[in-house]
């Protein structure tokens, strides 16, 4: 995501695209916007949905040569979207970035989901972002590890993981392993544990030393059971 705004930064030099210009009519960061009910009670806003009239907005504002340095980060955001409008045009991918960055940055660090009901729309929102930056910029590999992940971890809350378990044993020990990576960190036993686990569920055979490692790395992973 970070290579995103340097790849963008680099054209600071096409100095057709910006002006030294007062930066204070860009100050207010409200587009007229419909919002979308499916956000949960406890976020501070409601997900803005970008209208017509706000993207004409940004179109039209001019570039200062310093946007970068600007210290108001939604302005300096602001900035960054126009210079997507200005490379790309209006095109869906970039009003996608710029209204999942825009709604994120309203929210900041405190809005949370009580249940995978409220965050499954999230992780939707988030699947469509990741695929728009990879529109972009292809060759980005940690924008594709971040959409594979986040796919996997809505695969995982939408899915009947008991079902799973029976279906398709491989899918479901990769889950487990995303899963016991994001709370354990990614450590030996999580890897030993799902590897041995995945042998158990497509019931083939164990060497002793399989059985002592499994054990081992459940009782580090769960020492009070």
């Amino acid at each position: 995501m970070k290579s995103i705004f340097i790849f963008l930064t680099c054209f600071l030099s096409l100095s057709f695209f910006y002006s030294c210009g007062d930066t204070e009519d860009a100050d207010v960061l409200k587009p007229i916007a419909e919002t979308e009910a499916y956000i949960p009670d406890n976020s501070p806003e409601a997900w803005i949905v970008l209208t017509d009239e706000y993207v004409a907005e940004l179109m039209k504002l001019e570039m200062p040569l310093d946007f970068e340095e600007i210290e108001d980060p939604k302005l300096r955001q602001k900035y960054h979207h126009v210079l997507l409008l200005k490379l790309y045009g209006d095109i869906p991918q970039v009003r996608t970035i710029i209204e999942y960055e825009f709604n994120l940055s309203n929210w900041g660090s405190v809005f949370t989901f009580a249940n995978s009901d409220e965050y499954i729309p999230f992780l939707t929102k988030e699947i469509a972002y990741l695929e728009a930056l990879l529109f972009l910029s292809p060759d980005e590999e940690g924008t594709q590890k971040a959409l594979e992940r986040t796919k996997r971890t809505k695969l995982h809350l939408t899915s009947d993981m008991a079902q799973l378990r029976k279906e398709d044993p491989e899918l479901y020990v990769e889950l487990q392993r995303d899963i016991l990576i994001e709370v354990f960190g990614d450590i030996p036993e999580v890897h030993i544990y799902t590897k041995i686990l995945l042998k158990i569920l497509l019931q083939e055979p164990l060497t002793d030393a399989e059985r002592r490692a499994y054990l081992e790395a459940v009782n580090h992973l769960w020492p009070e059971q």
